[in-house]
């Protein structure tokens, strides 16, 4: 199944909960691709009812806590729009649940920049925190690649990136895991 995800073979996956494994692997790439196989499979009531489960899976509740939930969720609205609309303020809230992964949540809010800009919590601001206080490198590379997309100024994200000058830091371009080191992720841009 890894090399459905590798291919971007979605459609072999014969239900989305064969997808929603990945979301939990060991292997990061795996967990951004599983997100984007179930963003492709899941439609209308599925999807809307993996986004519940999703958010199920970030709560202490569940007993079985998701890692790549944040991911699952951005894609799954992203490719439903209509059912995102529903969720869309409590998915830009998690960025500040420090018992969710930020960088996962922060990577999601630039793939639904579009669906976000007008929600609450104003997803700017929250972006504007993480560019100014964020202490990890990796979140702040999201962070300025999301700043991009939902319009912010090059000059917050040019501050933040002197924050790490010369750090480098391993991040989803869209394709791949790849190496980047600041302030070269000021030049990058989502692949998607």
């Amino acid at each position: 199944m890894k090399e459905w995800l590798e291919k971007r073979e979605f459609w072999k996956f014969e239900k989305p909960s064969l997808a929603m494994q990945f979301l939990y692997d060991a292997e990061e790439f795996y967990r951004f691709r599983g997100a984007e196989a179930l963003g492709y499979l899941c439609r209308g009531r599925t999807a809307r009812n993996f986004i519940l489960r999703l958010f199920w899976h970030l709560s202490d509740e569940s007993g079985a806590y998701c890692i790549g939930a944040p991911l699952g969720i951005a894609e799954i609205g992203r490719t439903n729009p209509d059912v995102f609309e529903g969720f869309r303020n409590k998915f830009v809230s998690l960025i500040d649940d420090w018992e969710v992964e930020r960088k996962y949540v922060v990577y999601g809010m630039g793939r639904v920049s579009y669906l976000i800009e007008d929600a609450y919590p104003n997803p700017k601001k929250k972006i504007k925190e993480v560019l100014r206080e964020e202490e990890r490198a990796e979140v702040v590379a999201y962070a300025i690649l999301t700043a991009k997309k939902l319009g912010l100024s090059d000059e917050l994200c040019v501050e933040a990136a002197e924050r790490f000058f010369g750090e480098k830091v391993v991040i989803y371009d869209g394709e791949k895991m790849v190496e980047v080191s600041f302030p070269d992720v000021l030049s990058m841009s989502y692949t998607f």
